[in-house]
């Protein structure tokens, strides 16, 4: 009877064996003109392809590292840093040499999985979930044909269940809502993009009560206005716009301020312990006032207008 057990132990064993993919590790693996071989074989490799650097993968993943590169977290931790700088070992499937459609990346030295993707003919299809060393998921790029399409989603490095952003992305670019979260769920930033570029009110949130912070206007992507706001609501200046508008003043006497400005001015000049600059015209009725008035100071005293090194002591 145990004879009989063994025996079909031993020939359950040899089925599985046979029907599994045949496994090579990238350290015994040759890379000839594109394909795969294992070391010695005149024949490209078909089946699995353990402990491939992600680095070899990414010519078959498009531009997903330059994607993942240019998103901001809206966090103190960094893309790469979200992600251990993708310096991941990975699980290839590969026919005739080439890589197939299915692969899973993990953290070196670990068996923390940091993604895995579905690949087709141009290229990865499907949600594809990043995680970090922790095993968190922290970033969901939803990819289609090759791009990422749809709503994007990353998350905190400090609390995985917190959203940190959430965009809609056109074909790799950002084209629909875009929205900022702080760490303690509040909303930092809202607005939206077309064709990758901001566009219409974008506004700014205080962590600690939520309240508006900012809001800037964008017009054929540029900024037309950018406003600040105390949290009872009430507008104020940057010390920065103070001093543009000082300059603005000083460099043409075309530069006229509207009531609002005059007010926001006056109020930051306060804040910000600084007088008012004078514009072109202004310094030059000051100075001629200044030169009246030395003119007269002197005749007053008995002494020649006209002569700059008179000073009244009797000596030139």
């Amino acid at each position: 009877m145990k004879i009989i057990i063994c025996r079909a132990a031993l020939m359950a064993a040899l089925l599985l064996t046979g029907c599994s993919k045949p496994v090579l590790d990238w350290r015994n693996a040759d890379l000839s003109n594109g394909a795969i071989y294992e070391s010695g074989a005149n024949d490209p490799f078909d089946g699995l392809v353990t402990n491939v650097p992600h680095g070899k993968l990414e010519p078959h993943l498009g531009a997903l590292r330059t994607v993942l590169s240019n998103l901001n977290t809206f966090q103190s931790a960094s893309m790469p840093a979200l992600l251990g700088g993708m310096q991941y070992l990975c699980d290839v499937d590969v026919k005739d040499g080439l890589v197939a459609d299915h692969f899973v990346c993990r953290y070196r030295d670990s068996q923390v999985v940091a993604y895995e993707g579905q690949l087709t003919e141009v290229g990865l299809e499907g949600e594809t979930v990043f995680h970090n060393a922790a095993d968190a998921a922290v970033v969901v790029l939803p990819m289609a044909s090759g791009k990422v399409n749809g709503r994007i989603r990353i998350y905190f490095a400090e609390n995985p269940e917190q959203l940190s952003l959430e965009a809609d992305v056109v074909d790799n670019g950002f084209n629909g809502e875009l929205i900022g979260y702080h760490l303690n769920g509040q909303i930092r930033t809202k607005g939206q993009y077309a064709s990758s570029v901001p566009t219409g009110l974008w506004e700014g949130y205080r962590e600690e009560d939520g309240t508006a912070s900012e809001r800037i206007a964008y017009e054929d992507g540029k900024v037309a206005s950018h406003n600040y706001y105390q949290p009872d609501g009430k507008e104020y200046l940057m010390e920065q716009q103070m001093w543009a508008l000082h300059r603005s003043i000083a460099s043409s006497d075309d530069f006229v301020l509207t009531p609002e400005q005059d007010a926001l001015l006056s109020e930051a000049e306060k804040r910000y312990g600084s007088e008012r600059l004078l514009s072109p015209s202004q310094r030059e009725a000051k100075a001629e006032a200044e030169e009246a008035q030395r003119r007269a100071d002197k005749i007053a005293r008995g002494l020649d207008p006209d002569c700059f090194v008179c000073d009244g002591s009797g000596n030139l």
